[in-house]
């Protein structure tokens, strides 16, 4: 969720651009003469500004990127892979000074635009919109201070992954938007081969890779790698593709780290901004009683929506989808499952019994402009899910809807359940989840004010330490960073702001001190789903960390 404002400099709303936000963090005010590069912030996004005086030096004339590397330049057929990370083509941090120095001293972008443009490829239906997000983040955790903006910490070296992961690739649609299941042959026996999850991308585990190995080249002693991005659909068990990454670099790093051999490392992820979208629900489900909920859909959504189903089970259970018209389809494991009002394809599912772990999985894609216009009541029109156990068993099932842009595309659930509605990265073993809160208002009964877009824990499928998640909660409303081509500042709302913001507080105080004990809660603190250990200040030491 981004709420866009526009600021050029100076005194804003509620004090000199973001004062409250590093004040809530524990850093207003502190020391801008830390050593300059002995932490880096790598950031996993869309669109860096480089022209941005925000994202230069004080002087102008050189980069504050040591590293960059754009992933639509490397080949398409090299994307679905997991590269060597070593052997890739980017931008060090010389050639980058040399382009923006260029730039600067002629007065015009244009050529430093023709190499790498913060406006093109940016994930999205709708393209960039107000602001490039990761000129946004980057500023907001590192940027220089410009304009009486200043952010959390100056001193950070900064390596940046352009994702070359746009909706086509992670969503079950071509470039222009259109499902590509329409006219596909669907296997009796097996899944239609055109599934798509963003959190099993290895374009996110190339990233997080590459950002570890370049810090290692630049002998920085820490690292914090800023995902402000993800996705909802996926089982949230932490084994995607992208989890075992991050759960891997984690432990990896801490070996290394330990062994004096690679920078300390903290990966920090969003909780995401589902806490609102009623697009999770979750239930018990019993051969006596059976579960049923509610899929509800707009009659001028264009876009296409898609539902996982997951759940922890012994034996398959009888999923049946109940459409408009009244007609159930009996959501049978095995192959791929056409749905269809009258001759007419409107969507596809299917049914996988024990993907993993014991968790089991039904998928469904619904593309609203194929349903009848007859069968809307109005505005809307629902489509029942039935969840019943086969024999005398218990399940535990849960269902998520992928993320949509904007609330005319959306669809929601009924009943719907806010707890457990994280980002599918929130699960991933070894990161640092931050919630976001209102810090303008002023807090109750000793918790921060709750900002209602903010995805909420506990994880599903475990207990104790593991579940508790989100971690800590940071600063998410009305942050300022800098807004791509221009000089000037955007505002903007959600967890991806607190992100940034908590990312370039960490990169702080290990600037101070490397060996601190990050990051600041205690395990044995009272937790919340909503706002996880409490708000991140680090001046707040008393703590244990995330379990591995």
């Amino acid at each position: 969720m981004l709420e866009f404002a526009t600021a050029r400099s100076g005194e804003t709303q509620g004090g000199r651009f973001n004062e409250a936000a590093l004040d809530a963090l524990g850093i207003a005010g502190a020391d801008d003469l830390l050593p300059a590069g002995r932490v880096a912030i790598g950031f996993v996004d869309y669109g860096f500004d480089l022209m941005h005086p925000c994202l230069r030096s004080t002087a102008g004339d050189t980069s504050r990127f040591r590293f960059l590397w754009d992933q639509n330049r490397t080949p398409e057929a090299a994307r679905t892979v997991d590269l060597d990370v070593s052997t890739i083509e980017d931008w060090d941090g010389e050639a980058l000074d040399l382009a923006v120095g260029a730039a600067a001293k002629s007065g015009s972008r244009r050529a430093l635009d023709a190499i790498y443009d913060p406006h093109a490829n940016n994930c999205g239906r709708h393209g960039t919109t107000g602001a490039a997000h990761a000129t946004l983040m980057a500023s907001m955790a590192a940027g220089t201070a410009f304009a009486g903006f200043r952010s959390a910490a100056p001193h950070a070296a900064l390596i940046g992954v352009q994702l070359a992961l746009h909706d086509a690739d992670w969503r079950e649609e071509d470039a222009r938007g259109r499902p590509t299941w329409t006219g596909a042959a669907l296997p009796a026996e097996a899944p239609w081969g055109g599934w798509r999850a963003y959190d099993d991308a290895p374009q996110i585990g190339n990233a997080i890779r590459y950002i570890y190995d370049r810090a290692c080249k630049l002998g920085v002693d820490a690292l914090v790698v800023n995902l402000s991005i993800g996705a909802w659909a996926g089982a949230h068990d932490g084994a995607s593709r992208t989890g075992q990454t991050i759960a891997a670099l984690a432990a990896k790093a801490a070996a290394a780290w330990e062994a004096g051999t690679g920078p300390r490392t903290i990966v920090v992820a969003g909780a995401g901004n589902a806490g609102a979208d009623e697009g999770h629900w979750a239930g018990q489900v019993t051969h006596a009683a059976a579960q049923t909920f509610d899929w509800i859909m707009q009659s001028g959504d264009p876009t296409q929506n898609k539902l996982e189903i997951w759940y922890d089970a012994e034996g398959p259970l009888d999923v049946e989808l109940v459409l408009p018209n009244g007609k159930a389809l009996a959501l049978t494991p095995g192959g791929t499952h056409e749905i269809l009002i009258g001759a007419s394809r409107i969507g596809i599912a299917d049914h996988m019994f024990e993907v993993r772990r014991r968790l089991s999985r039904t998928r469904i894609l619904l593309h609203p402009p194929f349903i009848p216009a007859a069968l809307f009541a109005g505005a809307t029109t629902s489509f029942s899910l039935r969840l019943r156990a086969a024999s005398e068993q218990s399940a535990v099932a849960h269902a998520w809807i992928e993320r949509d842009d904007g609330a005319a595309e959306r669809s929601w659930l009924s009943p719907s359940h806010p707890e457990s509605s994280l980002c599918c990265l929130a699960s991933s073993r070894g990161a640092l989840v931050i919630a976001g809160y209102d810090h303008h208002c002023q807090p109750e009964a000793g918790q921060p004010a709750i900002l209602p877009a903010s995805s909420l824990g506990p994880l599903p499928w475990c207990a104790g330490p593991f579940a508790r998640v989100p971690h800590l909660a940071a600063p998410a409303t009305a942050i300022w960073g800098a807004k791509s081509k221009s000089r000037g500042f955007a505002q903007t709302t959600g967890t991806s702001a607190a992100v940034a913001l908590a990312s370039g507080a960490i990169a702080y105080a290990l600037a101070r001190d490397p060996h601190a004990t990050l990051p600041p809660y205690d395990l044995s603190a009272a937790w919340s789903s909503r706002f996880g250990f409490g708000q991140l200040n680090i001046d707040d030491t008393a703590a244990v960390g995330v379990p591995a």
